[in-house]
């Protein structure tokens, strides 16, 4: 989709890091839009952000929902196409991610994840469906993550909720295909979010070793990435050179990408060991 001019946009997740550069790239093209996130506060003071970019005529509004809640973010998808004329673009950018070993994490966390991330993707996207459909062109965008590409350590409860959303939106285009809808998927590697700076403080010392392997990229970077590749009708739009040479490698040979990680793994609890009495990974009571 090329021409955005008048278009109405919804972003998920848009209060804040990817969502909000997201948003503020679609306002700057001359589009409507429409965030949605859970905390109020936070959403308002990202509308008056965002306010600065809206071109004349246009507007950006913000509605509170959680994704995870089905009638909730059923009715808010309906409340938005109903009082804005219909919807053009739907991105799933709403998130979670709590890392931490397999054997430790509570199994709420695994619970609430998928609910959000996965979930929260099915629901907006089947709520917003028959609005899309009633376009000549419309589009929808999954974003996930280069761990969804992958499975990485340290976020069991969170890649395989990413690989999930991919594999959703690769059946919708399927789906969908000669319907007059766009599908695509994007795939950022680290980004520096508020987010990401909570997410260090209580990720495994291992995952640190891997994440300095896959770059770090800001939110308007990956915005930028993300509407070069909507605009060419791409459907994977991965951010990074890390995350497209981890998507290329892994496609030809997963066991040496298992290989590469396990080094940086070793090397990490090697590290570790010379400041703690007990290596990372285990957990005695």
């Amino acid at each position: 989709m090329k021409d955005l001019k008048g278009k109405n946009v919804i972003v998920t997740g848009g209060s804040r890091g990817i969502g909000l550069e997201i948003a503020r790239a679609f306002l700057k093209e001359g589009a409507n839009v429409f965030t949605i996130a859970r905390n109020g506060d936070s959403l308002a003071a990202s509308v008056r952000n965002l306010k600065k970019d809206v071109k004349p005529g246009r507007t950006v509004a913000g509605y509170s929902c959680d994704v995870g809640n089905r009638e909730g973010i059923a009715g808010t998808i309906r409340q938005i196409a109903s009082q804005n004329g219909g919807i053009d673009v739907v991105i799933n950018n709403a998130g979670m991610y709590v890392p931490d070993y397999f054997e430790r994490q509570d199994l709420e966390v695994f619970e609430r994840t998928d609910r959000t991330n996965y979930l929260g993707a099915v629901f907006t996207t089947k709520a917003a469906l028959p609005f899309l459909l009633e376009r000549r062109r419309s589009a929808i965008v999954f974003v996930t993550s280069g761990a969804g590409l992958k499975g990485i350590f340290g976020y069991s409860s969170y890649s395989p909720t990413k690989a999930a959303v991919l594999s959703l939106a690769e059946v919708i285009k399927q789906e969908l295909k000669g319907r007059g809808v766009q599908v695509a998927v994007l795939c950022p590697p680290d980004v520096d979010t508020p987010g990401h700076a909570e997410e260090l403080k209580i990720r495994p010392t291992e995952c640190n070793a891997l994440s300095e392997s896959g770059g770090l990229m800001t939110a308007t970077e990956i915005a930028g990435i993300l509407m070069s590749g909507f605009r060419k009708e791409k459907f994977l739009i991965i951010g990074g050179f890390e995350t497209k040479l981890l998507y290329r490698l892994n496609g030809i040979s997963p066991r040496f990408v298992d290989f590469c990680f396990e080094r940086l793994i070793v090397r990490s609890r090697r590290n570790n060991s010379k400041k703690h009495p007990c290596p990372v990974g285990r957990h005695e009571a």
